[in-house]
């Protein structure tokens, strides 16, 4: 390192002495050139990487301390590597069944979306389906960016759309790789922590896609959603529709295995935090408002969901149909009453006119003279 001093003093300012203060920082010049001599002296960086690898693959070989744990409840947050935690601190341990998350989710956010909410969309994503194949023959792709514990592929499969995208995967690093799978529609429930459901409606809003957003009903009123149906060009060219179900509000799932349950969850892992909704948004470029009225069309068919161009008329429409429900049930159950009564009471005149005239006698009449016996047999 001494000898190669004067070389970095001349590097710096050609050949000459050290003055004295060049002298009073010899050590740090000193200490700079044993650093550089270090860096030069050390392996090419293929070299190292290469050392480091097999140093792994020795290890893994012979079961020593470097080889990868399984993955486990207490690794599960530390196989997401370095990201944030969420805003609440928590550190979530739930492992799914393909493996630890590759990001750090919020535990209270795990919940996956009842079969009963998929069923009332179906009628929707068939003729979107026939909209852009021309057919219903599966082959609609669908994309729901927010993964749990894979419940969303079986669901959609099991109503006839097998080709679902919902993995384990970050959705925000996905936005920002430009790499979006693709899909014909955007189908979700994103998480209700944090700002997820506004990253999630400002996505959706100018993705140019269709979507169905399943959404607790009180997000219409946030200030980003009331900005979005201002400022996105395809909502305001065709504004969201509102789908949700008669009777009893949509409920999720807390996935089995999940230790950080939160109190709003049941024993059975059954949840309902808020009254939600489809947000639904169909492009004019798919004949949107051709497939709204169509589906308006089907809901007085089916008797197990309306739609509505409001949430405040949706909420209307659920009561109307509520009321239509109970009012068909009465109907129903006063005819059955009327039927019974009319059988029960046929049954016994049979059985009266039986008992009063004996053997001899058929719906009322005598089948031969003198089958009674008595008088009858005078005649």
């Amino acid at each position: 390192a001494a000898a190669a001093l004067p070389e970095v003093a001349a590097g710096a300012g050609g050949k000459r002495r050290v003055s004295k203060r060049g002298q009073q920082k010899k050590g740090k010049v000193v200490a700079e050139v044993q650093v550089a001599a270090e860096v030069k002296s050390a392996p090419p960086l293929e070299l190292r990487k290469t050392k480091k690898k097999n140093g792994k693959a020795a290890a893994g070989a012979d079961g020593s301390a470097l080889a990868r744990p399984p993955a486990t409840a207490g690794n599960a947050a530390a196989a997401a590597g370095k990201a944030k935690l969420p805003l609440s601190g928590k550190v979530n341990t739930f492992v799914p069944t393909d493996g630890p998350f590759t990001y750090n989710p919020d535990p209270d956010d795990h919940c996956e979306t009842d079969v009963r909410a998929y069923r009332h969309i179906k009628p929707l994503l068939q003729q979107i389906e026939k909209a852009i194949y021309g057919k219903n023959a599966g082959e609609l792709r669908l994309w729901d960016p927010y993964y749990c514990n894979g419940g969303t592929v079986k669901n959609l499969a099991n109503l006839g759309f097998p080709k679902v995208h919902n993995r384990n995967e970050d959705f925000y690093a996905v936005l920002a790789s430009g790499k979006l799978p693709p899909h014909d529609v955007l189908i979700t429930s994103p998480p209700y922590s944090e700002d997820h459901i506004e990253k999630c409606m400002r996505h959706a809003a100018f993705s140019g896609k269709p979507w169905c957003i399943l959404l607790p009903n009180w997000v219409n009123r946030k200030d980003y959603f009331q900005e979005l149906l201002k400022t996105a060009p395809s909502l305001i060219g065709v504004a969201p529709q509102y789908l949700g179900p008669i009777g009893k509000s949509y409920h999720y799932w807390f996935p089995e295995g999940a230790e950080q349950r939160p109190d709003h969850v049941g024993t059975d892992g059954k949840t309902t935090p808020f009254s939600s909704s489809w947000h639904i948004h169909l492009p004019g470029s798919i004949g949107g408002m051709r497939l709204l009225k169509n589906l308006e069309a089907q809901q007085r068919s089916i008797g197990e969901w309306v739609i509505a161009k409001t949430v405040k008329g949706l909420k209307w429409s659920a009561r109307k149909g509520e009321e239509r429900q109970f009012a068909g049930q009465a109907k129903a159950a006063a005819r059955a009453s009327r039927l019974t009564s009319a059988g029960a009471a046929a049954g016994l005149q049979g059985e009266r006119v039986g008992r009063g005239h004996g053997a001899g006698w058929k719906n009322g009449r005598r089948r031969f003279p003198g089958a009674s016996g008595g008088d009858d047999e005078d005649e």
